[in-house]
């Protein structure tokens, strides 16, 4: 330890001085630290995740999506590629309720059903239902009937979704075969045609019944 005293002569402003610098030259200087710069880190890319390709399934045929009733099936247009499955699964007639103005539009059928069909050696039986030129009357019902009985074998009625034919279908089986009305009206359900309009309207669910003596 220095021990620093305070002279009483008239120069001990000096002698102060002189120690007080003596005192800073024994300090250890402490050096000067440079900072340190952390070397830039360039950024990982994130490695790019394979996108796998999912294939889209092709779409149904008419005839998978159709639904038997007895020897027919009811659904909607088939394509062209549909009626060459038709004879192996034991179909030998079409019949067709769209209209001419349908089925002439090819840019809503793109083929010729009817010459197809001919070229496949399958009937074909056409019976215009749709629009105010033919509408659902006893006559397309009786025309039907007689395509059904003089069938050699299984059946496939279609119109463009499968809502025409089987309401015709249905009527055929309560005028033909004694189906309970409200039955035949129940299994029109997967092509939208019951319920009907009034039970979704109300919420009340109807049944539908043959007057006494029809």
């Amino acid at each position: 330890m220095i021990h620093l005293s305070v002279p009483t002569v008239h120069g001990g402003r000096l002698v102060l001085l002189c120690a007080a610098l003596a005192l800073a030259g024994c300090r250890t200087a402490t050096p000067a630290v440079a900072p340190v710069v952390a070397p830039a880190i360039a950024p990982v890319a994130a490695p790019a995740l394979a996108t796998a390709s999912v294939a889209t399934p092709p779409p149904k045929s008419a005839l998978d999506r159709a639904i038997r009733r007895g020897n027919v099936l009811v659904g909607g247009q088939p394509s062209a590629a549909d009626i060459a499955l038709l004879r192996p699964r034991g179909i030998t007639r079409v019949i067709n309720l769209r209209t001419p103005e349908e089925m002439n539009d090819r840019a809503v059928v793109d083929f010729d059903e009817a010459a197809l069909l001919a070229s496949a050696g399958i009937d074909y039986v056409q019976i215009p239902i749709g629009g105010n030129a033919h509408p659902f009357r006893p006559e397309a019902l009786e025309a039907y009937a007689r395509a059904l009985e003089s069938a050699p074998g299984e059946v496939f009625l279609h119109c463009a979704s499968g809502n025409r034919a089987s309401t015709l279908h249905a009527a055929w089986e309560v005028k033909y075969r004694g189906k309970d009305p409200d039955t035949a009206m129940r299994e029109l359900q997967p092509y939208g045609n019951w319920p009907l309009p009034i039970e979704r309207l109300t919420g009340i669910e109807l049944k539908v019944e043959r007057r006494a003596g029809q």
